[in-house]
This record gives structure tokens, sequence and C-alpha cells, in this order.
């Protein structure tokens, strides 16, 4: 189990794909989306590029969970657990 409650494993396996795109691939992949995003969009703005970061952040995320059944599962009985709370 990565963590004990939804915040828990939000922020795990946030700050897991922080630390991946930091590294020299990660920052590679990052520049690769920002090329690709300035080509459908020269004048993109800083606010832009901002929500295609986070936007990208959430397509690592629910890929890693849809491909990795022991993190759906736990993602599951976290938002389970989420939605018994009064």
């Amino acid at each position: 189990m990565l963590a004990q409650n939804f915040n828990e494993f939000v922020e795990v396996f946030t700050e897991a794909e922080r630390k991946a795109l930091n590294t020299p691939q990660g920052q590679e992949l990052t520049q690769q989306l920002l090329q690709m995003k300035l080509q459908q969009n020269p004048n993109m703005t800083v606010e832009e590029w901002r929500q295609t970061k986070s936007e990208f952040m959430t397509f690592l995320f629910f890929t890693f969970v849809k491909e990795t059944p022991e993190a759906m599962q736990e993602l599951g009985r976290h938002v389970w657990n989420e939605l018994q709370k009064d």
C-alpha cells in the first residue's frame, strides 16, 4: 500500500511524478511536449503552458493507475473510504 488515505495517495504519486520529470529523461519529455504545443500554438501563454503541464501530470497519474492493478485497487479503496465519510 502506498498511502493511508486518498490525499496521501495523491501526494505520494505526485511527488514521484515530479521526481521522474526532473530526471534528464523527464526533462527531455517535457521539452518535447513544449515543442509540440508551441507548434500547435506559437503564442501560447505561461498560463496555457501551466495548464498543459497540469493536464499532462493528470494523464500520467491516470495512466499509471489504469495500467497497475494494485494502484487501481488502492485508489478505489481510498475513494470508497472518502465517500463513506459524513
